[in-house]
């Protein structure tokens, strides 16, 4: 029998040791093997994604503040431009930390003198605690040693030192250098990474620009260049309307931050915050320089290249005539403070004689509105607000032409007329009787020309002399009802209401104008309330319902073309920039229509001769006045519109509100206007507000047409005190 090999325990060990070897380089191949896999799809596959992202971290779109576009008026006159400015600026490298802004900011100090008024408690609080640890451990002595001990954490060691430490303590310990670092520390330290923030634009000396230029090697991070503000060649002229635009340190509004970011914005850029410059701010707003940085590995940069230059924004061309615009405020104020100056005559010289029967608050006459436009096409030529302050002076208030409304009174009649027809509830040239309007359980009604008499008058006339009853009663039959003596005034106007509603909103009265402008009030439209029926015929006159007076202006340039309503605008045209010359044409604003008002060629000829004559006719067989008469029958060219006055009350007291439209010339109108004077005093006659209207007609044709300069108006007392002691019309 033979005997079996046996393997000795050396051969086996060798064996086993093979076996292992063999095992760890399979691994290794086969992790090799997935590497090279891998390498080859991350570079074959995806190597053209990551190389763009590479690419893409290294593009930066600087905030290098590009100037905005510039804002003209009609004719080309600079409204509001860009005024350049020296800046420092600093750009922070990736992964800087606060100290080493700190170092940055010890060093720029030496150069530049920041505003320190403007340092927050808290940022002087943090510096104290980083710098002069002496001193806080002094104040704060036994926290302290909780501190030191581990009892008490550094947070709240901090949130004691702030409650504790109060202003004339810190301002005990920092100086006027530490106090300059900190203005400059708390303006680096917030600004984003490779993208540079502006350290100080404002009151930067020629001095301190050169000495930093000069030093620019040893200031990391640091660069100078030039910004830019918004400037008005025209002072405070307008400038509510231009609107604004936020500051480097403010940036994107915080309420509108979300929908600018979705837009590409950086937060903080620089953007229009209200009225024009919030409206066309992608048309002002510029195209800011596209940089790419290079960096080593610690995130300094150590490079920069230009891929695309900034570009200014485009500039906004307005339908504005800033000639006419500063005419008419200096109109404006000369009515404004001659009527209050009148009112002020009257108590005086009624202190005296005792003959006045009336309460007049001179302090109550402090606002004026006016807008002028063109027809034909919605052009805004001059929008103007004007108001005495609490001190006597006048100030400004022209955003109050859109954001301020008010009960118009009998100025909108045309629109109640123009209803009637188009209900088929009135035909051109009837005649109704205008008398007093007996309704049961109510007062009389009546008009101001005729209190107690039966007088028949035709729309035409209505208009001219301004007829109450003649409303009343097209409301009345747009509520199914023909006036009798005696009746009770109809529970349900819910229907008519709404009808007599929408004849006026087709006129602009209670909608919107279209103006390209934020924030503008289309006035109130309350329910009718406790008594309906009443406020339902009150608003047939115009005294329930308000609106503001480029409502007014568009209801009264609707007349005059017929019924075609044009949208308000501001602007005309947006063109290129160029600095030295008017840039090309990019777009044009057309007139839009936004309704046509459809009635008739007869009742259109009934509506403008009624206004036509408001201003102009005395009929001498019944001696009645147009209620314009007086201020504008002598206007060349002849002129048409309307006449309101709104009894209303303020602080309790009665006032009223005087409106003034018009059209001129009356034939072939290429202006319209409308005025306000709200809280007038409460007398018989009416304040003489209306030759404002008058002057403005003269001042207009003045300026586009070269007619001969007349005065403005002169409000005589002895001329006007009289009328009040006789209550004359």
């Amino acid at each position: 029998m033979r005997r079996a090999k046996v393997k000795s325990l050396e051969a086996i060990n060798r064996q086993t040791l093979r076996a292992r070897i063999n095992i760890i380089i399979s691994v290794i191949f086969f992790l090799c093997l997935i590497l090279i896999f891998r390498l080859g799809y991350l570079q074959i596959v995806q190597g053209d994604e990551y190389q763009e992202e590479i690419e893409n971290a290294q593009y930066v779109e600087i905030n290098q503040s590009v100037p905005r576009g510039e804002i003209y008026d009609r004719n080309g006159n600079l409204l509001v431009g860009n005024e350049s400015r020296p800046a420092i600026y600093f750009t922070r490298h990736r992964n800087m930390s606060t100290s080493e802004i700190m170092d940055v900011a010890v060093e720029l100090s030496e150069y530049i003198q920041m505003d320190i008024d403007t340092i927050s408690l808290r940022d002087k609080q943090d510096f104290i605690i980083n710098n002069y640890p002496d001193e806080v451990s002094t104040l704060m002595s036994d926290e302290y040693t909780l501190l030191q001990d581990g009892n008490i954490s550094r947070a709240d060691f901090n949130e004691e030192f702030y409650n504790r430490a109060d202003e004339d303590f810190v301002d005990d310990i920092l100086s006027e250098e530490d106090l300059n670092t900190l203005g400059i520390y708390v303006e680096m330290v917030n600004a984003p990474e490779l993208n540079p923030a502006i350290i100080k634009n404002e009151d930067v000396t020629e001095e301190e620009f050169a000495s930093v230029n000069a030093a620019l090697d040893d200031l990391e991070g640091i660069s100078t260049g030039m910004d830019w503000e918004r400037y008005y060649p025209y002072d405070n002229t307008l400038k509510t309307i231009f609107g604004e635009v936020s500051s480097p340190d403010e940036g994107l509004p915080r309420e509108m931050l979300e929908e600018y970011l979705a837009m590409g914005y950086s937060r903080n850029d620089r953007v229009g915050k209200t009225y024009l410059e919030l409206q066309y701010e992608d048309v002002l707003r510029g195209k800011k320089e596209q940089v790419k940085y290079s960096t080593d590995k610690s995130g300094k940069i150590i490079g920069q290249e230009t891929v695309e230059s900034g570009e200014p924004g485009d500039d906004l061309y307005l339908t504005i005539d800033i000639e006419l615009q500063l005419e008419l405020e200096e109109l404006a104020e000369h009515h404004l403070s001659s009527l209050r100056e009148l009112a002020e005559g009257v108590n005086a010289r009624d202190a005296v004689t005792g003959s006045i029967d009336y309460t007049i608050i001179p302090e109550y006459l402090d606002t004026v509105l006016l807008v002028v436009q063109d027809p034909n096409n919605g052009d805004v030529l001059a929008m103007v607000g004007k108001q005495i302050n609490e001190d006597g002076e006048i100030v400004d208030f022209h955003y109050g032409t859109l954001t301020s409304t008010f009960v118009p009174g009998s100025s909108i009649k045309g629109a109640t007329v123009v209803t009637g027809y188009q209900e088929d509830v009135l035909e051109a040239g009837e005649v109704m009787l205008d008398e007093p309007l007996r309704f049961s359980g109510d007062n009389p009604r009546t008009s101001f020309f005729n209190r107690n008499s039966q007088i028949p008058i035709d729309d035409q006339e209505a208009l001219m002399v301004s007829s109450n009853v003649y409303m009343y009663k097209i409301a009345l039959r747009l509520a199914g009802l023909e006036y009798a003596e005696g009746m009770s005034l109809p529970h349900d106007i819910t229907a008519a209401g709404q009808t007599l509603r929408n004849g006026l909103n087709q006129f602009g009265l209670g909608v919107s104008t279209g103006i390209d402008l934020p924030n503008e009030a289309t006035g109130l439209s309350p329910d009718f309330g406790q008594y309906p029926a009443s406020n339902y015929l009150y608003l047939s006159i115009g005294q329930y319902d308000t609106y503001s007076a480029l409502q007014l202006s568009q209801y009264v340039s609707t007349i005059a073309t017929e019924g075609k309503r044009m949208e308000l605008n501001l602007a005309k045209e947006v063109r290129g920039s160029n600095a030295n010359d008017e840039g090309p044409v990019l777009k044009t604003f057309n007139p839009r229509v936004l309704n046509n008002v459809n009635i008739s060629d007869d009742e259109w000829q009934q509506v403008h001769d009624g206004f036509y004559d408001v201003f102009n006719t005395h009929d001498q067989s019944t001696d009645r006045y147009g209620t314009g008469w007086d201020a504008y029958h002598e206007l060349e060219p002849k002129a048409a519109g309307k006449t309101g006055t709104a009894e209303t009350f303020k602080d309790g007291n009665d006032v009223f509100n005087q409106t003034y439209l018009g059209y001129a010339p009356y034939d072939d109108p290429d202006m319209a206007f409308s005025v306000i004077f709200p809280n007038m005093p409460y007398t018989i006659p009416f304040f003489p507000a209306q030759y404002f209207g008058a002057d403005v007609v003269n001042k207009f044709y003045e300026i586009e047409y070269g007619q001969e300069e007349k005065a403005p108006f002169d409000y005589d007392l002895d001329w006007f005190y009289p009328q009040l002691e006789y209550g004359d019309y």
